[in-house]
């Protein structure tokens, strides 16, 4: 089975030999084969193919999402779609889009459904939905993991190249495990939850399903940005490159520490699993990983699951007959919750990260099973919740100590189910933990999702560098003049955008042997916003880049529609004196091919 991903199809896009058309056409072809229960909601067939003619008006070139196909979990909003979180009574109607969603949708991806999931994200089985089970890709009788299940199923099997998902608990990496992908759970905030369904809403994140490391990077490039309508979302601190060591160490669980339920497979697994962190070139050591694992159990054994009740009340109080039994028993448990309960485990929780913080004085990373074992969907039903916090085990301390990470598939069991281990890192070192993720993904040969002969690309994209997001609205643009200056400084280009209609637009005149630039400048009255593009450029570079800058243009905060703000090229007021207004064009390409 040959699964393609971002790069794959994008490379199509460009040669011309796949259009988005064509795509959506074979992806149809695809769905009529496949496991209905992997989807609550579809895009229909006519919206796809409508979406795809308006995509091949731009360029592959333009966007980086050019026509790739994507899913997104159905806790996630769509507009003009039914969000359900799992739950037919809770259902309604979106509408506007999530951030994440809107964000993939301006880099030109193309969306192809909502996806099934444990209902209200509660449970890493993938069996609490009353829409189906979505079988694993692997053997359908196991479970596939949840609560991101047909997220997870959708990209191994190649009905999409990514997914969205989310984690509290584990949500987006054990289901990668289980279905030989990689998870990337980011920094807590780092990806804006707005629009998403809270499960815990102080601990959620959106986490991304792919096939390789490139794509997870990509995606996270485009979504990683500050969203001011999320009271949650977060901006990275300035600090130097987290990535001390040229050879990082890594703490592992000690023997005594490791717990595989009794699951002889997956203890094997395992071992060849350390073989393969030893083959990507990380030097290994093991640490009392005490902490951590207590941590782990305040998730639902504390008052973090009155979060889970808020986040549904009130049709849990006035319609319990709507949940599943298994959420219900564990959700219904939050309404006992007291102040007192919620305090008593921020002290204890506020202790065990300061007892974790010795591991990062002495290493880079954490590596650990994603889960020490798996399960068929009939043992789950015998015991729906016992197995289920099994399943935990290795998962359930990550955001309450405010760590990133990606479950990597490093092996196969002998009875042919993937399996594999997570990186972790203390918040914002979650470039460090994709760039090592990828390594040790090559070095495991395991392929992706089904195709076991899938190799994944060296990384390109991945550093431990700090970068700035700079938009730019004239010559620095794709295909003019000045971009160069940014291509050189190793800048990367990321979306195109508008800004806030705040902006009055002029021509500055040609000067010291550079060509026509625009002016942006700020005004009270509401105006037209401004076509431009984000680029990302590494800090490391960005004085160098300053020096080029020439007045009466400068680097300020550009307020972007929608409410968000980014570092771009303004200029002073009293520079744009005497020169010609273009604010009704809309953007400086406009202003070029009126002048041609």
């Amino acid at each position: 089975m040959n699964l393609q991903d971002i790069h794959q199809l994008k490379e199509q896009f460009e040669r011309g030999t796949l259009t988005p058309t064509e795509s959506v056409k074979q992806i149809v072809r695809k769905l009529e084969n496949e496991d209905p229960a992997i989807w609550i909601h579809r895009i229909s067939h006519e919206s796809l193919l409508e979406r795809a003619r308006d995509l091949e008006k731009s360029s592959p070139k333009e966007l980086p999402l050019y026509g790739i196909p994507f899913a997104v979990k159905d806790n996630i909003d769509v507009a003009g779609c039914p969000t359900s979180a799992g739950c037919p009574d809770f259902t309604y109607l979106a509408k506007e889009h999530a951030t994440v969603v809107k964000l993939l949708l301006e880099a030109g991806g193309l969306l192809i459904g909502k996806t099934n999931m444990d209902q209200f994200a509660t449970g890493l089985v993938g069996t609490r939905s009353p829409y189906g089970v979505p079988g694993n890709a692997f053997d359908s009788s196991y479970i596939p993991g949840g609560s991101s299940s047909g997220s997870a199923v959708a990209v191994a099997k190649g009905l999409v190249a990514f997914s969205l998902g989310t984690d509290t608990a584990g949500s987006g990496r054990v289901p990668a495990s289980f279905q030989n992908l990689l998870g990337f759970k980011p920094t807590r905030g780092k990806l804006s939850c707005r629009g998403v369904v809270p499960a815990c809403r102080s601990l959620d994140c959106v986490s991304i399903f792919g096939l390789q490391v490139e794509d997870l990077s990509i995606v996270e490039k485009i979504l990683a940005i500050p969203d001011p309508k999320d009271p949650y979302s977060r901006k990275a601190p300035e600090f130097a490159s987290p990535q001390q060591r040229e050879v990082p160490k890594v703490a592992l669980l000690p023997p005594h520490q490791l717990e595989f339920f009794g699951d002889e497979l997956a203890q094997k697994a395992y071992q060849e699993s350390l073989e393969v962190l030893s083959q990507s070139g990380l030097e290994l050591e093991v640490f009392d990983m005490s902490p951590f694992l207590e941590a782990a159990g305040l998730l639902y054994g504390g008052p973090w699951v009155a979060e889970r009740y808020l986040a549904c009340n009130p049709l849990i109080e006035q319609s319990p007959e709507s949940f599943q039994p298994a959420t219900l028993e564990v959700i219904k448990g939050g309404k006992e919750s007291l102040a007192l309960d919620a305090f008593e485990a921020q002290y204890q929780l506020a202790e065990y990260r300061r007892q974790t913080e010795s591991v990062w004085e002495s290493f880079d990373f954490l590596a650990l099973p994603t889960t020490g074992t798996i399960f068929t969907q009939e043992e789950i039903a015998k015991d729906p919740i016992g197995l289920n916090s099994k399943l935990g085990h290795y998962t359930n301390f990550m955001n309450l100590l405010d760590l990133c990470g990606c479950a990597v598939p490093t092996a196969f069991r002998k009875d042919g189910l993937p399996t594999g281990l997570t990186l972790a890192a203390p918040a914002f070192h979650d470039q460090a933990v994709l760039k090592w993720a990828g390594r040790i993904h090559r070095a495991a040969q395991t392929g992706a999702g089904l195709d076991r002969s899938f190799v994944p690309e060296p990384l390109t994209t991945v550093e431990t560098d700090l970068f700035l997001d700079l938009f730019v609205c004239g010559a620095h643009m794709k295909g003019l003049p000045l971009n160069r200056q940014l291509a050189d400084l190793g800048s990367e280009f990321l979306r195109t955008t508008e800004t806030a209609p705040t902006y009055r637009f002029y021509v500055l005149p040609s000067t010291q042997g550079l060509p026509e630039r625009p002016g942006l400048v700020r005004c009270s009255a509401k105006t037209q916003s401004i076509r431009g593009e984000i680029w990302r450029i590494p800090e490391r570079n960005f004085g160098a880049f300053m020096k080029k800058i020439l007045y009466p243009l400068g680097i300020s905060q550009v307020l972007l529609r929608g409410g968000s703000s980014v570092y771009g090229f303004c200029c002073d007021a009293s520079g744009v004196e005497g020169c010609k207004e273009i604010t009704e064009l809309g953007g400086w390409r406009a202003h070029l091919e009126q002048d041609a």
